[in-house]
């Protein structure tokens, strides 16, 4: 989709790059109409000396740079990432995130993320500084860009921001661009999410994972029943993890349970799954 074009200079052109990332900001700008052509404006200018490949606001999206050309908005990440400036503040809250003009807002900018990601063939995977070093292809923060690669000291989107709830939204964005085929094959990347009263082989998967991480009980039976003793582990895990202790395992937790679970190989987690 082609989208109102407000060109920056402050970009290093590029004669054709892969892109691995895509980087979510906040644009420290109040929530209201045009922000997203306010922020267009402000990177148009030489002196800002900073720029993002587009602005989302909630009902608008404004591109600066264009996907080939670096834009200047994470460095270390910068050679292989599309950034995306929202309007809003890192500082909002859980709460704030979820009103009626963040919701348009995240609702525009999923459906951009899923066309680029279809586009550029970037997996629906959220990212942690440690992702970030090891190289993997995912969806990001300017917050984790700055941890991974100490250079810079930004932290937007900020803690707040609905992780698992825009993840969704993308993959929901992404059946629709690209049909029940690639609908399906989004979802099979991660595993199902799993709360109170689930059960199957997928919650015994995840008892072992907890067990492995030390916040499941010896005593406890892994048995594929997701109960209040389970709960509690995954409240437990995720408190560690810094993640909200929902009690919920969505693909922010799992990533998180498998990120860190250094004593598992790979081939040992497929051995967890029937055959």
């Amino acid at each position: 989709m082609a989208y109102p074009f407000v060109e920056s200079p402050n970009v290093t052109k590029s004669g054709g790059r892969k892109i691995d990332l895509v980087v979510i900001h906040t644009m420290e700008m109040d929530e209201k109409g045009e922000t997203a052509e306010h922020c267009a404006r402000w990177f148009s200018s030489p002196a800002a000396k900073a720029s993002a490949h587009y602005c989302v606001d909630a009902d608008s999206i404004v591109q600066c740079v264009r996907d080939e050309d670096v834009g200047w908005h994470a460095p270390g990440a910068n050679h292989d990432g599309i950034g995306i400036e929202h309007a809003g503040r890192a500082k909002q809250t859980g709460r704030e995130w979820g009103d009626a003009y963040s919701t348009a807002m995240l609702e525009r900018s999923a459906a951009l993320v899923a066309e680029l990601c279809r586009k550029y063939a970037i997996p629906v995977a959220w990212l942690y500084p440690a992702d970030l070093k090891a190289g993997r292809r995912g969806i990001t923060t300017h917050d984790a860009v700055s941890k991974a690669f100490k250079r810079s000291s930004h932290w937007d989107p900020g803690t707040g921001f609905p992780i698992e709830r825009y993840l969704a939204l993308v993959r929901a964005e992404l059946g629709k661009v690209g049909g029940p085929d690639v609908a399906a094959a989004a979802l099979k990347q991660s595993p199902p999410l799993l709360r109170i009263r689930s059960e199957g082989w997928q919650v015994t998967r995840l008892q072992r994972l907890l067990r492995r991480h030390e916040v499941f009980p010896e005593p406890a039976k892994i048995d594929g029943d997701f109960g209040e003793i389970t709960q509690a582990a995954v409240k437990a895990f995720q408190e560690l993890s810094d993640l909200e202790p929902d009690g919920i395992v969505g693909p922010l937790t799992w990533q998180a349970l498998l990120a860190t679970d250094a004593t598992v190989p790979a081939a040992a987690e497929v051995r967890l799954q029937p055959v």
